[in-house]
């Protein structure tokens, strides 16, 4: 069966997204995404900043974790049964005034130095323009959901 114009067309765009990444992940760009820390594993879904679309004034990925645990567990890496927002969180973000990475997450991953090391590697982050890790209030796991709220 022969796709028909709009399937040829989401193809066309599915090829062109993978072909700007690739290329962009050989110039050693940094990705934009989200990550879990569950089980002490870094689950990550990133793509290169100048791939992905600008939200305000950051670039940052389009999917969200609801999406990415979903596929996870199609895919059988993590429990169907444990959803999203109970386990610990974050993302990173492109600020394209400031020229900076962001990482937001979870308290329980920011004290966890062993889990941000390997986001920072696997992200690709320059060390030169990634501010520190900080705490959002979006993201918090069952362990520390009860924190309170910046004002």
């Amino acid at each position: 069966m022969q796709p028909n114009g709009d399937e040829r067309q989401m193809l066309a765009l599915i090829a062109d997204y993978n072909k700007r990444s690739q290329a962009a992940h050989k110039a050693g760009e940094s990705d934009v995404g989200v990550f879990f820390v569950y089980n002490g594993e870094v689950l990550m879904q990133g793509t290169p900043f100048s791939v992905d679309g600008l939200h305000g004034l950051f670039k940052s990925k389009t999917g969200d974790h609801d999406f990415f645990w979903k596929s996870l567990q199609r895919l059988g890496i993590v429990p169907h049964d444990v959803e999203y927002d109970v386990v610990p969180r974050g993302r990173v973000d492109y600020d394209i005034n400031k020229k900076k990475f962001y990482v937001y997450a979870d308290p329980c991953i920011l004290k966890d130095r062993k889990a941000l090391d390997e986001i920072n590697r696997e992200f690709h982050l320059p060390s030169t323009n990634t501010e520190e890790p900080e705490r959002d209030p979006h993201y918090k796991c069952q362990k520390c959901g009860d924190y309170p709220h910046p004002s």
